[in-house]
């Protein structure tokens, strides 16, 4: 290899998919030298995987934490727009029902 060339990583042959249910496994307490051999991984492969795929999984939670904070602060200020309009109606009713005595 030239130094102007770059390192080109082999393609996985397991789908991500393949790669969550190894680590389900694990996750689950399967041996990792029985999840390492019924899929003819090695076991340090195992190990990076579970890392590297902790890490998304810590990422897709910010980012679901971060959209549920908007919704709620959405909804905090929904409300109390509907409880002004909830006030302001009900004062002008109670005028309304007292200019009529």
């Amino acid at each position: 290899m030239t130094t102007g060339e770059l390192a080109v990583m082999p393609k996985s042959r397991f789908t991500r998919d393949q790669i969550r249910v190894m680590i389900s496994e694990l996750d689950a307490g399967h041996r990792t030298g029985e999840v390492s051999r019924r899929y003819g991984v090695s076991i340090s492969t195992l190990y990076r995987w579970r890392v590297r795929f902790a890490s998304e999984q810590q990422t897709n939670e910010k980012e679901r934490l971060r959209s549920l904070e908007d919704e709620h602060r959405r909804l905090k200020k929904q409300f109390a727009e509907l409880t002004l309009d909830y006030a302001t109606l009900r004062a002008a009713l109670i005028r309304d029902v007292r200019g009529d005595c």
